[in-house]
């Protein structure tokens, strides 16, 4: 089947990223199509791709792809192709625009247009419970046109964000950044997955709702024992929480490692230069990370952290720049134990 997704425009890159780790994970065939600004096209079977989507967070919903049509298209051209599918069952039409590709005045009018000349046309149009959503986006110049069968995990991932859990931290990653992280190191149900800078625990909870084995460990006692109440709030009854240096991790062997270590600003490097907390974390990564396991971390954008990797024998699949504010920007780091 032809699928293509809305994804969110809060990064150029790492949406589309983490579909790809996220097929992946769940061992998806796919044959990747033509992109559109904010659209992932491919074509791959049905069932793996609703249990891969089901993970993302810097995603909207999934669509059964109808056709790609020029945005000048006529409504007719549109309702009869839709027609060729849905004849017998209650549709409603919804407009789409990315970044300026039509006006907004533009898609009201479209979507208007669309419903009522369905109707017009002998389309069962219901607005407010149509057995099928026909979604319209508008990008680069085409419109594309779909049958919504899917929504991500977005939603359920925000109702975790920080003001909302029980113990907050400033130096808190953004949950969903979190589970995009989680995505891009491929874990799997059932895979142990580490965060040696556990802090508040935002990582190793959304590591929990993929129904994994999450281990945390931190090294401040404070920060450790209150990232349980974390856990209870939100049912992450399966972390296991350590007290400990990630520079000597009293474990053996994980399959994941996912976390975003301390670089000063707002979480503390306990007296160590950053770049040598970031040096000797890498190094027992590589002691206790699987052979073909992967690593996902942030770092300062300036920090020569790529030395560090590829001195442990770290082969280094991706990069990402985010940017934090103005004057702060961080990589995203995603790497393989060789």
């Amino acid at each position: 089947m032809r699928f293509f997704a809305l994804v969110s425009g809060e990064h150029d890159e790492l949406p589309y990223a983490e579909i790809e780790g996220a097929f992946e994970a769940e061992s998806v065939p796919r044959n990747l199509l033509k992109p559109f600004t904010q659209v992932c096209r491919f074509e791959a079977p049905l069932e793996p791709v609703l249990r891969a989507f089901k993970r993302l967070a810097f995603s909207h919903f999934l669509c059964e792809e109808v056709c790609i049509l020029g945005k000048d298209a006529s409504t007719s051209e549109v309702i009869s192709l839709v027609k060729k599918r849905f004849l017998k069952e209650s549709v409603a039409f919804r407009v789409r625009r990315v970044r300026g590709s039509i006006s907004p005045q533009e898609a009201v009018n479209l979507e208007r247009k669309l419903n009522i000349e369905a109707k017009n046309a002998g389309l069962l149009v219901d607005l407010e419970n149509p057995r099928n959503n026909i979604e319209v986006i508008a990008s680069d110049g085409f419109l594309l046109v779909g049958r919504k069968i899917c929504l991500s995990d977005r939603r359920r991932v925000f109702s975790r964000s920080g003001g909302v859990k029980p113990f907050f931290h400033p130096s808190s990653l953004k949950v969903e950044l979190a589970r995009v992280m989680l995505n891009l190191a491929r874990v799997r149900e059932g895979s142990i997955v580490l965060d040696p800078f556990s802090g508040t625990g935002t990582i190793l909870i959304e590591a929990n709702e993929l129904r994994t084995i999450p281990l945390g460990l931190e090294i401040d006692p404070a920060m450790a024992y209150s990232s349980i109440r974390n856990y209870r709030w939100f049912g992450a009854f399966e972390v296991c929480q350590l007290l400990g240096d990630a520079r000597h991790m009293p474990l053996r062997r994980v399959d994941a490692i996912v976390t975003d270590p301390p670089y000063g600003r707002r979480a503390s490097t306990h007296g160590l230069e950053s770049s040598r907390v970031y040096e000797g974390f890498i190094e027992e990564s590589s002691r206790i990370l699987r052979d073909e396991g992967w690593i996902v971390f942030l770092s300062p954008s300036k920090m020569p952290v790529e030395d560090f990797l590829a001195s442990k024998g770290f082969k280094i699949m991706e990069t990402y720049f985010i940017e934090v504010h103005t004057s702060l920007t961080r990589k995203l780091l995603v790497a393989r134990n060789r």
